[in-house]
């Protein structure tokens, strides 16, 4: 009897595994990082992003029966010599305060998908936890994704998320002997596009 219990959670563990599809982040996403200093305002370019996300239990033609359980895995890197902003000299900055050499990637790993709410277009809002690693310090954030399904079966994953610098304990860049000071906070803007 206990092997044909094991037996069944076998073959029941083989099979949800066998309805998970994973999808690859194509390059058509995109990532901007905005922020702002007291005489001006700034952005860069995240101009590579490598990811995949797992779902589970999904039927591509149709949303309305979608749950957060399904989405079972999110992994998303930025190489931080990938970030760019048009200025060489911000650039270095930047990816010295991200400390590139010992930490070269920025990563992003989902926790729990917590809540999903399915909209008319087709589509979900998703309310998921997840962790950030960037320059050696983590910082976990609550967020809301909205996530539309293309008629290829691909879909794209939008949203966006305040931080702040010091979140990872990088202290505010200053210049001109302290006359321009970079703010503490700044906004991530995406698209992902998942394939």
């Amino acid at each position: 009897m206990v092997a044909v219990t094991g037996l069944l959670l076998l073959v029941s563990g083989i099979t949800a595994n066998a309805k998970a599809q994973t999808y690859t982040v194509s390059e058509a996403s995109t990532m901007t990082i905005y922020g702002s200093a007291n005489v001006t305002d700034w952005e860069a370019k995240v101009k590579t992003i490598r990811g995949e996300v797992v779902i589970r239990n999904m039927d591509e033609s149709d949303w309305s029966e979608a749950q957060a359980s399904w989405f079972e895995k999110v992994e998303i890197s930025l190489p931080v010599e990938d970030i760019d902003s048009d200025s060489r000299r911000m650039n270095n900055n930047m990816h010295g305060y991200l400390k590139k050499d010992q930490y070269p990637e920025i990563t992003y790993r989902l926790i729990e998908a917590q809540e999903l709410a399915v909209m008319d277009n087709p589509g979900v809002v998703l309310t998921v936890r997840g962790v950030i690693s960037a320059a050696g310090a983590e910082m976990e954030i609550v967020h809301d994704v909205q996530i539309k399904m293309n008629e290829s079966g691909s879909f794209v994953v939008s949203g966006s998320h305040d931080l702040k610098m010091t979140d990872f304990g990088i202290d505010p860049p200053t210049a001109m002997l302290g006359s321009i000071r970079s703010r503490d906070e700044m906004t991530i803007t995406f698209e992902l596009h998942m394939e």
